[in-house]
């Protein structure tokens, strides 16, 4: 199957930030020195169109490119913290000694952000020199967003306030933003509720970049499809071979999905976006082996040695279920995956 991943998933990269900082009475000192000009977007005018709420999106998908020790976001309803160190910003511009030197007499080794609404849009604070400082509107003038050397053009909505301070929120807004991930209205996305089957294939489906109007070639075998809005989907993603382990006469499009069954759907995804499994070990280290069906247990060892899924105490837990939240994490894993070994 010759299809590709949807462009935004793909583009959606790194955040990095700059903006004009007056650290004293006479000495203006601007972070976008650190910042390489190729990964830079001067974004006077974008940043004053910036709702709080893009700002919001825009360091949920940020903190995708950085490693936990580098970057560290604390969402709550009334403020967004970003804490990015100095080696999390070198990963993506060229910073000299001297340069260096000056970002940690500001800064220590990390620099702290603050931003609270206002109005329609937000105020930022920064911490230097041993405290909070107010940005002026010279400061937020000069605010500078990097994505990847472009700026992404973020999707109206996708603020779920049940996910504020969520564990999954980046992932969450990852793949809403590449329209693979819906919430259940506009402003809730329901993290801890269960992944049906029907849920699975239709962001399977999506994140395949299949189209029901090319690819449809006819209606699927189950049997209790007439009625189902996504039976389309589930004939596409059936004649593809992703969802054989559902072998029973009925699909049961509202049925909660076992690990297991996500597990061998997701590694199918893999193979049929000609990621290649052959590189990846598909040891399955897990204890309760005995308790998976026979046809997942190298799908659930791939997941594991990608590190796309884990389990608890040395078990996976293959009969239970898995909620919207677990499955994100683990459906952005697989696509930053497939991303990497396109990128090789």
């Amino acid at each position: 199957m010759k299809k590709t991943l949807l462009a935004g998933a793909l583009s959606i990269a790194c955040f990095t930030g700059g903006f004009g900082l007056q650290a004293n009475a006479q000495e203006n000192v601007e972070l976008d020195r650190f910042i390489h000009p190729k990964q830079v977007v001067a974004a006077t005018d974008q940043v004053k169109l910036m709702t709080y709420q893009d700002v919001y999106k825009s360091f949920l998908l940020a903190k995708l490119a950085y490693d936990d020790k580098d970057m560290s976001l604390v969402t709550t309803k009334d403020s967004i913290t970003v804490k990015i160190t100095l080696k999390g910003l070198m990963q993506f511009s060229e910073v000299s000694a001297q340069e260096q030197k000056e970002f940690k007499e500001l800064f220590g080794d990390a620099m702290q952000m603050k931003f609270m609404p206002s109005g329609n849009s937000f105020k930022t604070e920064v911490f230097s020199e041993g405290k909070w400082r107010s940005f002026s509107k010279k400061d937020m003038n000069s605010f500078i967003v990097g994505l990847s050397e472009e700026a992404v053009d973020l999707k109206p909505g996708g603020y779920f306030t049940d996910t504020i301070g969520h564990w999954a929120e980046s992932y969450i807004q990852f793949l809403y933003q590449a329209d693979i991930i819906n919430g259940t209205s506009a402003t809730t996305f329901n993290p801890n509720g269960q992944v049906t089957r029907g849920q699975l294939v239709s962001m399977i489906f999506r994140a395949s970049g299949l189209d029901v109007n090319e690819d449809y070639e006819g209606p699927a075998t189950y049997k209790d499809l007439a009625n189902y809005k996504g039976a389309k989907e589930v004939a596409i993603l059936e004649e593809y071979g992703f969802i054989d382990i559902f072998d029973g006469v009925n699909f049961e499009p509202n049925k909660p999905i076992t690990r297991e069954e996500m597990a061998y759907v997701t590694a199918r995804y893999l193979e049929g976006m000609n990621f290649d499994v052959s590189k990846v070990s598909k040891n399955n280290p897990f204890t309760d082996k005995n308790q998976m069906r026979p046809e997942t247990v190298e799908a659930i060892g791939l997941l594991k040695q990608l590190g796309v899924i884990d389990g608890a105490n040395g078990q996976f837990n293959p009969k239970g279920n898995l909620t919207r939240a677990q499955f994100s994490k683990i459906l952005t894993l697989t696509i930053l995956s497939l991303h990497d070994d396109k990128s090789n």
